[in-house]
């Protein structure tokens, strides 16, 4: 063998027994920082992802959550890492047009169920940030959920594509979301993270939102999401940095009020999980949000009402009454209220009962939420502190109050304790009745 043959021949020896030990592609090669994947974690629980994309008993982010719209359901999505039913063969680029502009891999559009306008205004770096945490720390599952279908002219998805253009999304943030300062940081977590507006603020026509009113409240699945802009009578311009930071963390607040349904969930799931500076700076920044004052409200909600006074029937001179529609639901009240939330509405001493009066719920000029509460309850797990009230729908297993009682019950209380009687009648009801 010439020389020059035999040493390029050795060389090549060498090189290939140096690389047979050194994977080409290694796992080791792939997986990003350790610090990056920690801080996509922390990111997709701000943005709360596993709310929608977790349906109840289901595998988390495996999709197959329905979320109800006057077009029919939309069915969330299996966003883990397979590659076959999740986004597994997403590439980093194909991620971000997903949450950014609402693109998927194979180009069709997502319905806006999907937060992307609020999500457009993430920074890259956290784009990166949550895609390395959803390729590396999710575990991947196998299951494709349903397929949405929704009614024309939704069915069509590429209508999507006009309505991108007349919808409006938020600008991206630049630089190091970490290194905010504190309003900075309150406004990118509200606005893109937290996605307040998504629920908090009223849709015009087109179902965009109207940034005239911003954060001023708007219907959710049956519940409404309050005005919680600065405003002293409509929003929660009453409250302190320390009272929303208390919310958001705990879900309850005594004598202002307590997360039930979707804000719950986001509570439980979100809020309770993200670090003080980022809570108090989410708090200043929506405390600081320009009021909307709503023409039905004239005084906070949560300032409502009083204990009521059990006058001793024993003495003095009865009054005959003939017209008893008054006490129904006084008597509905009694036989399935009062027992946990007491006679006089004062609820428990240690206020794991909330009393009914310094109540948001049953001082708001809208009886939506309180419909909800009697109808499916409360349950949130905050930590190792779980709140819970039974629902009194028909699925109840305590007792089972028909669409009237559930009309006079309400109206008891929000005459009693609240803001006035709503007026509420039995076929309203019904239209809360979940489907």
């Amino acid at each position: 063998m010439p020389d020059t043959v035999r040493k390029v021949f050795v060389s090549l020896l060498v090189a290939g027994t140096v690389l047979a030990g050194i994977p080409s592609r290694s796992k080791a090669a792939d997986t990003p920082d350790a610090a990056l994947i920690e801080r996509g974690g922390y990111l997709a629980t701000a943005a709360d992802c596993v709310a929608c994309h977790t349906k109840p008993g289901g595998k988390p982010f495996a999709g197959g959550l329905k979320i109800a719209t006057p077009m029919g359901d939309i069915v969330s999505t299996n966003i883990t890492p397979d590659p076959e039913h999740g986004i597994g063969a997403y590439t980093e680029e194909d991620f971000e047009k997903s949450v950014r502009h609402g693109i998927r891999k194979d180009g069709s559009y997502l319905y806006p169920a999907m937060p992307y306008v609020s999500y457009s205004g993430l920074t890259d770096g956290d784009v990166k940030a949550l895609y390395a945490w959803f390729m590396h720390a999710v575990k991947p599952v196998a299951e494709t959920p349903p397929q949405t279908s929704l009614s024309f002219p939704a069915s069509v998805r590429t209508a999507m594509a006009g309505w991108n253009m007349l919808a409006n999304h938020n600008q991206a943030e630049t630089g190091d979301s970490a290194s905010f300062d504190k309003m900075r940081r309150g406004r990118y977590l509200a606005n893109a993270l937290e996605h307040c507006g998504t629920c908090h603020t009223p849709r015009n026509f087109i179902l965009s939102e109207k940034q005239d009113q911003y954060l001023g409240g708007g219907p959710l699945d049956g519940w409404y999401a309050p005005n919680i802009t600065s405003s002293k009578t409509s929003g929660i311009g009453d409250w302190s940095e320390d009272d929303l930071v208390r919310y958001l963390q705990a879900g309850a607040v005594s004598g202002r009020s307590q997360a039930a349904g979707p804000m719950a969930e986001a509570v439980e799931h979100s809020t309770s999980h993200l670090t003080d500076a980022d809570l108090h700076a989410l708090a200043a920044y929506i405390l600081q949000v320009s009021p909307y004052d709503e023409d039905a409200a004239h005084k906070p909600r949560d300032s409502f009402g009083e204990a009521t006074v059990q006058p001793d029937i024993r003495s003095g001179d009865l009054t005959r009454i003939d017209d008893v529609t008054a006490f129904k639901g006084g008597a509905v009240y009694g036989a399935n209220c009062a027992a946990c939330h007491g006679d006089d509405g004062a609820g428990a001493r240690n206020k794991y009962v909330p009393s009914l009066f310094a109540n948001s719920v049953v001082g708001a000029s809208r009886p939506d939420n309180l419909i909800m509460t009697v109808l499916y309850g409360v349950h949130r797990t905050v930590g190792k502190t779980e709140a819970f009230m039974p629902g009194f729908d028909g699925g109840s297993d305590v007792q089972r109050l028909n669409d009237g009682e559930v009309a006079d019950v309400v109206n008891y209380v929000m005459a009693q304790y609240g803001s006035g009687n709503p007026h509420v009648t039995a076929d309203q009801v019904k239209t809360f009745h979940k489907k």
